[in-house]
């Protein structure tokens, strides 16, 4: 298998909207390793990559997907003018000439991380444990059959999602962009699902399921935003309330607490001991260039 082995689950040409040195190649994040998360500046070359993440087995030989998505996704996005926009902080210039990069981003950054493919192994796993709530398809369940079977099989389709264009709500869904008075924080779990107002217009195709948008920022100011349903392809440019932005804050924080894949959360100091505080964790060492905290222990 030739071609570079580590393989960014984050590219790094959207991680240097983030940067914060002149050379755009530090970022600053609070990196999580068990109970512990450290906030420092960090090579961007050196987060948001693992050894082999693209390669799956075909029988004996290895399959690597890593040149294909920076091929045809990576390399297309990186060089549009939707992101000559955002790299020059003009998202209030971002207009529905825009949406098909814009939902691109979205949809490809949610389908290639960890974390996407830690979701689909606890689905295999609840679609053969007969106490789940979760209500499976027969096909679904014989397709979350053959994963387990064959772990590959379903590495297989995981990277297959990378590579997937995901172009068959394009024309229908939501596509907002908000402008924030403060800096957002992102992580390398870039694409969070977040509540949204009840409309008739959603999909919502699983039973129980609860309104929801897929959200990004994509440099430390402005936050896209995907609903799919029957929206007929309307876009929306807007400032965002201060409130909201606090809340999208405290919502990363959040996530970054609960899941094991998420793993460094990209962030300045504004609000992280209150909101890590919250999360629940403890600030144990503070310097202006080097965080702590720990994670306080669950109540027995």
């Amino acid at each position: 298998m030739g071609g570079p082995r580590d393989h960014h689950v984050v590219p790094q040409f959207f991680l240097r909207n983030f940067a914060t040195d002149e050379a755009r190649t530090k970022v600053t994040t609070l990196a999580k390793e068990g109970a512990v998360a450290v906030w420092m500046e960090r090579s961007i070359k050196g987060i948001g990559y693992e050894r082999d993440f693209y390669v799956h087995m075909r029988g004996n030989r290895p399959i690597s997907v890593e040149t294909d998505i920076n091929r045809a996704i990576e390399t297309p996005i990186s060089r549009s003018d939707t992101w000559a926009k955002i790299v020059a902080r003009r998202a209030a210039e971002l207009d529905l000439t825009d949406r098909p990069i814009l939902y691109s981003l979205v949809r490809h950054l949610e389908a290639r991380t960890p974390h996407y493919l830690h979701t689909g192994e606890e689905l295999a796993a609840m679609a053969a444990d007969p106490s789940s709530k979760m209500d499976f398809t027969d096909e679904e369940r014989e397709m979350y059959a053959s994963i387990r079977a064959n772990p590959e099989f379903g590495k297989a389709i995981f990277n297959a999602m990378a590579l997937h264009s995901f172009a068959d709500d394009y024309d229908r869904s939501l596509i907002q962009v908000a402008r924030s008075p403060i800096p957002l924080r992102s992580s390398t779990t870039p694409v969070l699902p977040a509540p949204a107002p009840v409309h008739a217009a959603m999909d919502l195709p699983l039973p129980s399921m609860v309104p929801f948008q897929r959200v990004l920022a994509v440099d430390p100011h402005t936050l896209i935003s995907v609903v799919v349903g029957d929206f007929g392809g309307a876009f929306v440019n807007v400032e965002m309330p201060i409130d909201l932005a606090h809340g999208f804050n405290r919502s990363v924080a959040l996530q970054f607490a609960q899941f094991a894949k998420f793993r460094h959360m990209i962030c300045g100091r504004d609000r992280l001991v209150e909101d890590m505080t919250w999360a629940p964790f403890d600030l144990a060492l503070d310097t202006p260039t080097k965080m702590v905290f720990r994670r306080r222990p669950s109540p027995v």
